[in-house]
């Protein structure tokens, strides 16, 4: 009896034992299955990378994934994942589509699929030659691709705004289904058919696992992309037909203001962004780059938008120091703020917008009855643009975002405008008490300017 339970105890010891050594058996296969994964993917890298080194088309790190991850990964995974880790199929890089000639271009194309790659090249217009009525292709997005990986690279051209900008392509509905067979997935997806605006950032020579490649020195501009990266561009269509309908006023004192006008916008991007507070085109400044390109010379001011979130008192004092003093306040940051500043005989109103569940507004007062006034939006997102060689933010929504504020007819000039009764959003909002006048009507003298 005693042997008999023996054997079933050592039988029990040996088959836990073969059980055991198999399942470190299959985790070590499984792991010999992913370094090999891993090790042809970085040998694919390579080649790619190094064709593109030998026919100077340099390409450099934009992949939002791998930033994250030496950012925030362990040494253990930066050790073992290369550039991918084997649950990534997909690497993002960039080139900057002037520093090689078409010719150089052609040759690495050929050059890559001689290796027996894959190889897509999707095109589009160049926006800036558009303003100019000349429609040339240009070269948008390359997708290079072996049997287990894929490279995308987008194509970046500077724009006069001195900024890098990315012509989104949105593939038909086989070059949709090819690219979701190559694991291209949603934010890989929006990294091709979303047109995005980048500041431009330094780009050294680094090595990554033996590997040549140019990164970022400012790897934050990528970090987050796609997010916050999306770009509209100005309808120069709509905007030469505005002209040809209505005319351009060409007028010395219509040149004058948009040469000023310009001026003060930029002295005010360049004061805000220093102070990181973003914002945007609005009003009248709003519907000049949606309906002309330009500003509206009969307008007489600038008009921006603010989050009240991104509200920051030193905005007073940056200003002021840089012969921007504030001439008037209105209401208080809990409610209807509005600052302006005067640049001699030009006035800039920065309007804080406010947002509710369902819609944002932002408030106006009548210095002289104490009056509120809301001016309600529908909720919209905001867009990078080019307005005048500057990189500045728009509703992306900006047709309703004007309709909102101008109405139908928004189309058609208006050179009488009250802004307690014209605008087709406004709604009367009380009245401040008489005990708050002092602290929420402010109108400032100006300093000798002289």
């Amino acid at each position: 009896m005693k042997k008999s339970r023996l054997f079933s105890i050592a039988c029990c010891f040996s088959l836990c034992v073969l059980a055991v050594q198999i399942l470190i058996l299959r985790r070590l296969l499984q792991k010999e299955k992913k370094e090999t994964k891993s090790d042809l993917a970085l040998v694919f890298i390579s080649k790619v990378l190094n064709l593109s080194f030998k026919h100077n088309v340099p390409l450099f790190l934009i992949d939002p994934k791998v930033f994250r991850r030496i950012q925030n990964g362990s040494e253990d995974e930066l050790k073992n994942c290369h550039f991918l880790c084997p649950s990534q199929k997909i690497l993002h890089l960039a080139t900057i589509g002037p520093l090689s000639t078409q010719i150089q271009k052609i040759a690495f194309v050929e050059a890559v699929e001689a290796e027996g790659f894959q190889l897509r090249q999707f095109t589009g217009s160049d926006p800036v030659l558009l303003q100019h009525s000349l429609n040339s292709p240009i070269p948008l997005h390359f997708i290079i691709s072996d049997e287990l990986t894929t490279i995308h690279i987008s194509v970046f051209y500077e724009r006069p705004a001195k900024f890098w900008w990315c012509g989104g392509y949105f593939p038909n509905d086989k070059e949709l289904h090819d690219l979701y067979e190559l694991g291209i997935r949603n934010e890989d997806f929006q990294m091709i058919s979303k047109t995005a605006a980048f500041d431009k950032v330094e780009v050294h020579s680094a090595a990554i696992h033996k590997v040549k490649i140019f990164v970022p020195v400012q790897q934050e501009i990528f970090l987050n992309y796609p997010q916050n990266t999306d770009f509209i561009e100005c309808n120069y269509t709509q905007a030469r037909y505005f002209h040809e309908r209505y005319g351009r006023d060409e007028s010395d004192e219509a040149e004058i203001f948009r040469s000023k006008a310009f001026k003060l916008l930029s002295k005010a991007k360049t004061l805000l962004d220093n102070l990181k507070i973003p914002f945007w085109l609005s009003s009248g400044t709003c519907l000049g780059f949606f309906r002309e390109c330009g500003f509206i010379s009969h307008s007489k001011d600038v008009d921006i938008g603010i989050w009240i979130k991104d509200y920051k008192p030193e905005i007073i004092s940056a200003f002021s120091t840089h012969d921007l003093p504030l001439t008037h306040s209105f209401g208080k940051v809990e409610d209807s703020f509005e600052l302006s500043f005067r640049d001699n005989d030009l006035k800039l109103d920065i309007f804080f917008f406010y947002e509710e569940e369902t819609y944002v507004w932002n408030g106006g007062t009548q210095a002289r009855t104490g009056k509120k006034f809301k001016y309600v939006f529908p909720k919209f997102q905001l867009c990078w643009t080019e307005f005048l060689e500057l990189k500045v933010r728009v509703p992306c929504q900006t047709e309703e975002y004007i309709k909102a504020n101008y109405g139908p007819k928004w189309f058609e000039p208006i050179k009488i405008w009250d802004w307690k009764n014209s605008p087709s959003n406004v709604l009367e909002n009380g009245q401040w008490p008489l005990d708050e006048w002092p602290e929420v009507i402010q109108l400032l003298p100006l300093p000798d300017q002289n």
